[in-house]
């Protein structure tokens, strides 16, 4: 039963999908729609309106990513250790590390797993920019996997916070206030599709 409502939930979005295909400069990417003709959305859980996400923006990422993808393991370990830190009762949600102190977790390869996966989807996400389509929905199904993990809806907005405090070092040079401004607004768009899910 539970693949025959994923199948058909699944359909329901992808008639919902209303993706623009704006070709200027400053392209939008998963640009809000408010449909008032009764087909499903993506975001129907939010009120607000998806985040702009341009095209300088998406540069600025995938060419920072280059250098993120040197060490993405330990850029991983080093966000989750610095979330753990900041919001402890985060850290009780992942029975894994639940209790652990930060040495243990600083050497745990259940982190260094779990750490890999995250900036895997992070990769994923920036190679389906051209697809918006497809990137809406493995963000939705990352969200619904969340909440079968019993995971806070609150939680996802502080991910992306975390990541950026744990790329800057790894960027150096080319860090500057519009590289911060971009990968803070990608992750807001990420939270904003997964949260959607989340709030159905």
């Amino acid at each position: 039963m539970g693949c025959i409502y994923a199948k058909r939930r699944k359909e329901a979005l992808r008639k919902g999908l209303d993706i623009t295909s704006n070709s200027h400069r400053k392209k939008t990417y998963l640009k809000n729609t408010n449909q008032s003709d009764g087909s499903p959305q993506l975001n129907r859980g939010l009120t607000e309106p998806a985040p702009e996400f341009t095209d300088r923006q998406r540069e600025l990422v995938v060419q920072t990513w280059g250098i993120i993808q040197e060490d993405m393991t330990r850029v991983g370990v080093v966000m989750f250790m610095r979330l753990f830190e900041t919001h402890p009762d985060v850290q009780d949600v992942f029975m894994p590390f639940k209790g652990q102190s930060k040495e243990d977790l600083s050497h745990s390869s259940q982190l260094k797993a779990h750490a890999l996966r995250v900036m895997n989807t992070v990769e994923k996400c920036l190679g389906q920019m051209n697809e918006p389509a497809k990137l809406q929905e493995m963000l939705h199904d990352l969200g619904t996997r969340h909440v079968m993990y019993s995971a806070k809806v609150d939680y996802i907005d502080l991910i992306g916070p975390q990541f950026i405090w744990a790329i800057q070092s790894s960027v150096g040079d080319q860090w500057t206030p519009e590289v911060e401004q971009a990968w803070s607004d990608l992750f807001k768009l990420i939270s904003h599709y997964m949260k959607a899910a989340m709030v159905f």
